[in-house]
């Protein structure tokens, strides 16, 4: 049995120390903040109640894989439901189209009639064309503790093409440039650029359809925190919050411990961090130690947050699908899955882009006028969003292939020290940094 300290209780910092006491490990998890959960939380002002982060999730077999590989089933905790349509994309010209998932026929029907020209066929057949990328993607890369290194191997690079960045393919495949942003929206949002980011990330729009985009019926994303937490006490794991790591304790070439801020240190055999890689490998390591991932995530940009505007609405307003993406600049996405006082709504709106009028002003614009029903309004800039978590909650821009590909092998730069989060391969998103957070588990292994 190892003493493992995990810094930091984000998703990937609770999803390793649970699977890690499953294994028989003696788990300590220290978060500097004074609750878990990192982005994944949920904020309350005047009776409404909103996720502070994602909302929704793909993929829930990792969520479900989670839960079961550490005890027991998620559906003891969470109630995951569909959303359908999966979300509401609305262009500048006032087209729009609600895309379901599940379903090409489905999909191929949806976008034609929002878009018509063969808009549907032309939607259809590029995301058909993802599915061998992302079947090659998951077996060589995704399915393995040590896939990150795959990435940068010959073969699996030639199936990938790595060096075709989004924007490329995109253009290439898609004429209308109404499905171009479609195609590329998810990758706007998260702070990267098309140009810098690898066409293998298109295979987002093939999981979507083929595994469903999935949120929480009550309670929002932040209860699969406190299901998290729960597990937690039920495997004995300690979590210790307004704990802060500030250094890592290195003896013979491997981690041996961390220093708090407090001034006290604890001893560990295995060190996890759910932190930002550039303080982990910058600062909490002694400067003398000649580490490779030092220079890769030194050259890193971290990915900027969306500015976060969360609304009380009283009365009637439009009825919107769960997530409505307004095109233009600057980048909207209205989510009505908040909790509200009867009678009332709950939504909230992330900008991607510059802020040069106030987001209601801009919402007007593109059609959604709600000025007169607000009953309460929280702003939360980019920065209130790094002071909040730390910045490493919202991962590294991309950079293109080669950046990806060094990032991704080094989850283990050091013996005893084990990184996880959204700054880490293969991703930001919920299911991936879950499903990173198995692989450093498997790779620790069994007690």
């Amino acid at each position: 049995m190892a003493d493992v300290v995990v810094a930091g209780a984000g998703l990937g910092g609770l999803a390793a120390a649970v699977r890690l006491a499953k294994l028989g490990h003696s788990v300590t998890v220290l978060e500097r903040n004074s609750s878990a959960g990192g982005a994944i939380r949920r904020i309350s002002q005047d009776g409404f109640g909103w996720d502070a982060g994602p909302s929704s999730t793909t993929m829930p077999a990792v969520l479900r894989d989670l839960f079961r590989k550490s005890g027991r089933p998620i559906e003891r905790y969470v109630d995951l439901v569909l959303r359908e349509p999966a979300r509401r994309h609305v262009f500048a010209d006032r087209t729009s189209v609600d895309l379901p998932t599940g379903s090409r026929a489905d999909q191929i029907a949806a976008v034609e009639a929002g878009l018509g020209g063969g808009a549907g066929t032309s939607w259809a057949e590029f995301v058909d064309a993802q599915g061998d990328v992302w079947d090659h993607l998951r077996r060589s890369v995704l399915d393995h503790p040590d896939g990150g290194v795959a990435l940068g191997e010959r073969d699996v690079a030639r199936d990938l093409s790595p060096r075709l960045s989004l924007a490329k393919l995109v253009k290439r495949s898609l004429k209308d440039g109404r499905l171009r942003l479609m195609a590329e929206h998810s990758v706007r949002l998260s702070g990267s650029v098309p140009k810098d980011a690898p066409a293998y990330l298109a295979v987002d729009a093939y999981v979507e359809r083929a595994f469903g985009v999935w949120q929480v019926r009550e309670g929002g994303m932040a209860t699969v925190v406190d299901a998290l937490v729960t597990r937690l006490g039920e495997r004995g794991v300690r979590l210790r919050l307004d704990a802060e790591v500030i250094s890592l304790t290195v003896r013979a070439g491997r981690i041996c411990g961390v220093g708090l801020a407090d001034g006290s240190d604890l001893a560990a055999d295995v060190v996890v961090t759910d932190v930002d890689p550039r303080t982990v490998l910058g600062s909490w390591l002694p400067a003398e130690l000649d580490l490779p991932g030092r220079k890769v995530f030194a050259a890193a940009t971290p990915a900027i947050p969306v500015g976060v505007t969360h609304l009380g609405l009283a009365g009637e307003v439009p009825v919107l699908p769960a997530e409505v993406v307004l095109h233009g600049e600057p980048l909207l996405v209205v989510t009505t899955t908040g909790s509200a006082p009867t009678g009332s709504h709950a939504w909230t709106v992330v900008r991607r882009g510059s802020a040069q009028e106030d987001v209601l002003v801009t919402m007007v614009r593109r059609g959604i006028d709600v000025r007169d029903r607000v009953a309460t309004r929280l702003d939360r800039t980019p920065i209130d969003l790094i002071q909040e978590t730390g910045g490493s909650s919202y991962g590294l821009a991309h950079a293109g292939w080669r950046a990806h590909v060094q990032r991704a092998a080094q989850t283990s730069p050091l013996p005893g020290l084990y990184l996880v989060g959204a700054s880490m391969h293969p991703g930001a998103s919920v299911p991936y940094v879950a499903w990173a957070a198995a692989h450093v588990a498997a790779r620790i292994g069994q007690a």
